[in-house]
């Protein structure tokens, strides 16, 4: 976080650094911003998963633009990134010149992915057209029931009801044509 901050001319931006999803929120709250430079990976017990995070800072702070950062190369993650509104797409193996970049494109609107994920994306492998048909709550629900937690669990975690819970994870066992827990944690393994 520290060596991110100081490639951003600080004469022109304002930063702000938080390790928690939480502190981010927090900070959002209190300062509004144009950008968040986000980690993809950054659980918390609000926000078991970047998809999560992004969804709700999507929902309460609709104007910020966002940039994730990112090692993940999962299509099916990326596509839904791209889906909420994630402008730019930056692999944390990059330059800092691209960083730079892809933080001069945010700020302007314009999108920017790292070379190796518009690969990553135009290259679909089997299966993955189907399981982009997930929402992104299904996906939720799928990913933490893959670690094998319980529909309770889940619910409490991601502040739904269980009702709501075991509606999502049949709706996406149906997409995906599984038949069984075992067939779905297996898959939601898998990503």
């Amino acid at each position: 976080r520290i060596s991110l901050s100081t490639l951003i001319n600080p004469t022109t931006c304002i930063t702000h650094e938080a390790s928690t999803p939480e502190t981010l929120i927090q900070l959002l709250e209190k300062e509004p911003c144009d950008l968040v430079v986000t980690d993809f990976f950054m659980p918390s017990e609000n926000f078991p998963d970047g998809l999560a995070l992004i969804s709700y800072i999507r929902r309460n702070f609709p104007h910020v633009k966002l940039l994730v950062m990112t090692m993940m190369k999962n299509p099916m993650i990326l596509r839904q990134l791209l889906k909420l509104g994630v402008t730019c797409l930056l692999d944390k193996h990059s330059p800092a010149e691209e960083f730079k970049s892809a933080v001069r494109a945010a700020i302007q609107g314009r999108c920017h992915l790292s070379p190796s994920f518009g690969l990553v994306l135009r290259s679909p492998k089997k299966g993955e057209i189907i399981n982009s048909k997930l929402s992104i709550k299904e996906l939720e629900v799928v990913r933490l029931f893959a670690q094998d937690l319980s529909g309770r669990e889940i619910a409490r975690r991601l502040n739904r009801s269980e009702k709501t819970i075991s509606r999502q994870k049949r709706s996406a066992m149906n997409k995906l044509d599984i038949q069984s827990n075992s067939q779905l944690a297996a898959f939601g393994q898998s990503f």
